[in-house]
């Protein structure tokens, strides 16, 4: 199979330029011949326009193009009109959009949807834990729930900033955890201690106390930087109207609550885990052998139904948008822009307006 990738130069630099490049490193990963081309590439098997705005009248290969942001009816008449009329498939970003081209008239057997993938480059910030109390031989701080916690549990979704003395053997115990600490011991001048305290505390995430003592000072700093506790219920916590965010009295009252604050962001980044490069290729490819007859059209994935999150106001309101927009000056301009007859004259000024 060889693929060309059809760039138009208005594309370049970009977000398409960007998904093109990784597109052809994912399919050159699997043997692919492609390329990456402003004209046709004639030896080619199949040609792959990046943008539907720019897709051909005509082409000697069979035909795909990318379908992204649709917020006007001449946008969606121009991708219906190149759906009959010349390009077999139009690859949109979602389900949501293929649905919306089907609605106003798209023929649904030229439509499939690949969710866009990532770099994987962005890793997540881990949930800081903050703590202001030294520890006591005697274990009047209860750090031993901490120790015990972290025997049970991976850790490696947050990161403790500890001060004060003492805390020494716990944090062998949160590294072991998967946990990142950083460790402020005393200088010996509370006055400068309390100083990197105060400065510390608006960043955390959460504030922890272990103790059964009466309560912690810190916890009244901590509050006064609108940070969320998890501290005891008692001694003067009590007394502080809404102070107490996650109260905790033992070892598994910590654990399911550092378990409850973990799970949506291991949820969030499941959300994006498979979305890779490598795979957003293959489901091309796989689609792709299908359009030249080497292979069944593949299904579309089976998700789970949406969250109720005013869906009935997003298409009550993107109705309104759509009408509004045709009536836009500039849309019409545009969408008389991109008919066939100006398609040169938009294709010389987009080369001079690049310095070619």
């Amino acid at each position: 199979m060889r693929i060309n990738l059809l760039l138009n130069p208005a594309n370049h630099s970009w977000i398409i330029q960007k998904i093109a490049e990784n597109l052809a490193t994912g399919l050159r990963s699997m043997a692919i011949d492609v390329s990456i081309t402003e004209d046709i590439d004639e030896g080619a098997d199949l040609v792959h326009h990046m943008s539907w705005i720019f897709a051909r009248l005509s082409t000697r290969q069979p035909s795909t193009m990318f379908i992204t942001h649709l917020d006007d009816i001449y946008k969606i008449s121009q991708v219906r009109k190149t759906l009959i009329d010349n390009v077999e498939v139009g690859i949109c970003m979602s389900r949501d959009s293929m649905e919306l081209l089907v609605a106003h008239g798209c023929p649904p057997q030229s439509l499939h949807y690949i969710n866009p993938a990532h770099d994987g480059l962005v890793k997540p910030r881990r949930t800081v834990i903050g703590i202001t109390s030294r520890v006591y031989p005697d274990g009047r701080k209860r750090e031993d729930l901490l120790r015990n916690v972290a025997q049970r549990m991976d850790l490696s979704a947050f990161e403790f900033r500890i001060f004060g003395q003492g805390w020494e053997p716990t944090i062998v115990q949160l590294e072991r955890a998967g946990a990142r600490v950083q460790y402020f011991n005393e200088t010996g001048d509370y006055r400068k201690d309390y100083g990197a305290i105060v400065a510390a505390i608006p960043f955390f995430d959460y504030y922890l106390y272990l103790g059964l003592d009466e309560g912690s000072l810190g916890t009244l700093d901590a509050l006064a930087a609108g940070v969320a506790t998890i501290i005891t219920p008692q001694g003067f916590h009590l007394d502080l109207p809404g102070g107490i965010t996650h109260p905790v009295v033992s070892a598994d009252d910590l654990e399911r609550v550092l378990g409850e604050i973990s799970a949506p962001r291991q949820m969030r980044t499941k959300a994006v885990a498979t979305l890779t490069w490598q795979a957003y290729a293959e489901q091309h490819v796989q689609l792709w052998n299908a359009v030249l007859g080497l292979g069944q059209m593949p299904r579309h994935p089976i998700v789970p139904n949406p969250p109720d999150a005013g869906m009935q106001s997003v298409e009550r309101v993107r109705s309104e948008l759509l009408r509004a927009n045709a009536l836009r000056p500039r849309r019409l301009l545009s969408a008389i822009s991109h008919q066939p007859a100006f398609r040169s004259i938009r294709r010389m000024i987009d080369r001079m307006r690049l310095g070619e």
